[in-house]
């Protein structure tokens, strides 16, 4: 049997406290520590039936542990992965890696010396549907691909806007919600190379946007768009459509569209779109194949993934430098909506 791998979490918000969860289930981990200042927490500790540390230094310092999930506000993920890689412990850093581009840039410098595997939490790339997505383009059986779409329509409820930074320029659905669709978008398509942009908050009013469109040359040829809006009674978005979260209602639908000249995907139902006969031409029906996965969710498999890290049994999926690329898209695409401008990357 293998011997349980002892894992603590640093944040015990809602996303930390997923990670708890999905710890506790796990029969190769054990959750032995939790850290995060706020003091309601620590009856979350006490839940668990770990110790609770208001300082995480300090409980970086005292507990043995074989790896640590950071699942603290965005500005704190890599200040506290630096203390972990000191420690010379494997991390598991939740998505963005940060909310500063140059930092972000030093702290992978700094992982990639000291030999301490660094995991960012992309964690529909662990999805098994995304997965076979994958397979299924890197087979050919697309063809070329020519235009990607990608939908992220939902309405946030009113009260999400209660706290006030969420209403400040910075914390709308272009930093905080496009993060998963950009990485997916440069993990099954390639690198975009150009990128235009408009955004509008004429739903809301508030000084950050509610609504964006971008548009995006990829350096393989492909174009793609990608349209979002937290203002918008709609089903079209990666979390109604793909049952990976509970707390959001299905709907059977898609959300990304990849066109080829031979054949096109949607996601995440996975179906693949063809002409009869394997000949593409207009004046023939369309034969749509639904391409079956064993079923997983996502965290979990993550998790998973981060055990075999820590055993040294596989690199990391999305090292600090994959997530550095996604995350200079991303401004870019901010950059493009802000500014009306072409941002070539």
């Amino acid at each position: 049997m293998t011997e349980q791998l002892r894992l603590a979490v640093i944040g015990a918000g809602a996303m930390g406290r997923d990670h708890i969860r999905y710890i506790q289930d796990d029969a190769d981990a054990r959750l032995v520590a939790i850290a995060d200042p706020m003091p309601a927490t620590e009856q979350v500790a006490k839940d668990a039936g770990v110790p609770w540390f208001a300082d995480y230094q300090e409980m970086l310092e005292c507990t043995a542990l074989d790896g640590v999930v950071i699942a603290s506000p965005n500005h704190l993920h890599v200040p506290m992965a630096r203390e972990t890689i000191k420690h010379g412990i494997p991390t598991l850093v939740e998505k963005p890696i940060s909310d500063d581009l140059d930092d972000a840039r030093a702290f992978a410098a700094e992982a990639r010396v000291s030999g301490v595997p660094v995991l960012v939490g992309q964690h529909r790339r662990h999805n098994p549907k995304v997965r076979r997505a994958k397979e299924i383009i890197e087979s050919g059986a697309l063809g070329k691909i020519v235009t990607v779409a990608i939908l992220y329509n939902l309405y946030k409820p009113d009260t999400y806007y209660d706290i006030p930074w969420r209403r400040q320029k910075g914390a709308g659905p272009i930093l905080v919600n496009m993060v998963h669709d950009v990485d997916l978008m440069r993990y099954l398509i390639g690198e975009p190379v150009e990128i235009q942009g408009m955004s509008a908050n004429a739903a809301r009013g508030f000084e950050v946007e509610d609504s964006a469109v971008a548009t995006v040359r990829f350096a393989n040829g492909t174009l793609g768009t990608i349209t979002l809006s937290d203002s918008a009674a709609s089903p079209w978005n990666w979390e109604s459509t793909a049952r990976e979260n509970p707390f959001f209602a299905p709907y059977d639908t898609d959300a990304y569209y990849i066109m080829g000249t031979k054949a096109s995907l949607s996601l995440p139902r996975l179906h693949l779109f063809s002409h009869a006969g394997g000949v593409s031409d207009w004046t023939k029906p369309f034969v749509c194949e639904v391409q079956g996965v064993r079923e997983g969710l996502p965290h979990r498999l993550q998790l998973k993934h981060f055990e075999r890290v820590i055993r040294g049994e596989e690199a990391p999926l999305v090292t600090p430098e994959d997530a550095i690329k996604t995350l200079e898209v991303l401004n870019a695409v901010k950059r493009a909506a802000d500014g009306g401008e072409l941002v070539r990357l």
